[in-house]
This record gives structure tokens, C-alpha cells and sequence, in this order.
């Protein structure tokens, strides 16, 4: 038989049937093998989907603490700064207070220092005053008694 003779007829012995059994088992396992290949493709897609939920949401927890941080160590530098600033203030306060009693006191002992440069004069001038007194009597005296010694004796 020719090949021309072949092509025009149905070829149906046993070893075209064998062929085309062997073909039909190999399209399927092919089309099993695409199934499985497409299901392991979408079990991977969704496992990076998921990967990603994680890494997003893992990211989005850092960033909820670092903000928590963040507005915890702001609070705690606002205190310190306040605590500071009282401090500041009650140091400046009390250095004030201190230099306004220091200038009382000034004012007091310069004050008292007058009184006792005043009362020392009135005392010196007062002394000087009896001292003059004194002598002044101390010299009438002295002439009284001058006077008295060149008079004869005999009066």
C-alpha cells in the first residue's frame, strides 16, 4: 500500500489506536499538569498577598510604637523643660529676694551707722562743750584765785 492509498482511509488497526490512546493520556497529563501548575500559581499569589498584609501591617505596628514613642519622650522633654523652667524661675526668684534683703539690710546698717555718727558727734560736741565749761571755769577759777594770791594779806 502506498501512502496516497493511506491518507484517503481511516487507519484503525490497533497500532494508530495505541498512538492516539498514547496522545490522549499526554494531552491529559498536560492539562493536569497546567491544573496543578495554576493552583500552585495562585497558592503562591496569595501567599504573597498574604506576606505583604503581614509586612504592612508588621510596618504599620513599628510605626503606631515609634509614634507612641515619639509622643512619650515629647511629653516627658516638655516636663523636664517645664521643671526647668520652675527651676530657673524659683533660682531667679529667691536671687532676688535675697539681693532685696541684702539691700535692706544695707539701708538698715547705714542707716543705724548715721544714727551712731550722729549721736557720736552730738556726744564729742556736747563734751567738747562741757570740756570748754570746764576750762572756761577752770580759768575764772584760776584768775579768781591769781587775784586772790596778789592781794595783800592783810585786808
Amino acid at each position: 500500500m502506498d501512502r496516497a492509498n493511506l491518507a484517503g482511509q481511516t487507519d484503525t488497526t490497533p497500532a494508530r489506536s495505541e498512538e492516539l490512546l498514547e496522545a490522549q493520556r499526554q494531552i491529559r497529563q498536560l492539562k493536569d499538569t497546567v491544573a496543578a501548575l495554576r493552583v500552585r500559581l495562585e497558592e503562591l499569589e496569595a501567599g504573597r498577598g498574604e506576606a505583604v498584609q503581614a509586612a504592612v501591617a508588621t510596618g504599620a505596628d513599628e510605626i503606631r510604637i515609634l509614634r507612641t514613642t515619639i509622643a512619650t519622650l515629647r511629653d516627658e522633654l516638655q516636663a523636664l523643660q517645664a521643671t526647668r523652667e520652675s527651676d530657673v524661675q524659683a533660682t531667679v526668684a529667691a536671687g532676688h529676694d535675697e539681693a532685696r534683703q541684702l539691700h535692706l539690710t544695707i539701708q538698715t546698717l547705714r542707716e543705724q551707722l548715721e544714727r551712731e555718727m550722729f549721736e557720736h558727734r552730738d556726744a564729742l560736741s556736747r563734751q567738747n562743750k562741757t570740756q570748754h565749761e570746764e576750762l572756761r571755769q577752770l580759768h575764772d577759777t584760776i584768775a579768781a584765785l591769781r587775784t586772790q594770791l596778789e592781794k595783800p594779806h592783810g585786808s
